[in-house]
């Protein structure tokens, strides 16, 4: 049974990602190192301004052009998209079209997927509200 979980839970192999958004916040995921522990690896990010392109990285920030055949030739199913509201839903478009089954979503936008892909969106702004929501309606009971 444990074994069959982790296969479910993708435990048995590492679960390969690409990031789209090589901004601020994506810049601060691709260097958040906890990821590998839980058997997440990142091993692309995609980015339309040249300024960020890098491959000699660790993990290489490459145009978005390319994503569609990154994303065919290393079979990945998952993605982390941190592009600006204005660009998300064409961002999602290409992923799935690519192939992409997962999106973890941080951007503030209401994305329309097919049902093949799942999406979670992350919405930091709410989960802050909850927290203060939490913590000033804790006050009050004192």
């Amino acid at each position: 049974m444990i074994t069959r979980l982790n296969a479910i839970l993708g435990k048995n192999e590492i679960q390969k990602v690409v990031l789209v958004g090589a901004g601020q916040l994506g810049s601060a995921l691709l260097n958040y190192r906890n990821f590998e522990k839980e058997g997440i690896k990142i091993v692309a990010a995609f980015d339309i301004d040249p300024a960020k392109h890098v491959q000699k990285n660790a993990i290489p920030v490459l145009p978005l052009e390319q994503i569609t055949t990154f994303i065919e030739r290393n079979k990945i199913k998952i993605a982390i998209l941190c592009v600006p509201d204005v660009a998300a839903q064409q961002t999602l478009d290409i992923l799935v079209n690519a192939g992409i089954k997962g999106v973890l979503n941080f951007t503030p936008t209401e994305l329309k997927a097919p049902a093949r892909c799942v999406i979670n969106n992350v919405n930091l702004a709410v989960e802050l509200e909850n927290l203060i929501y939490f913590v000033n309606a804790g006050q009050g009971s004192g």
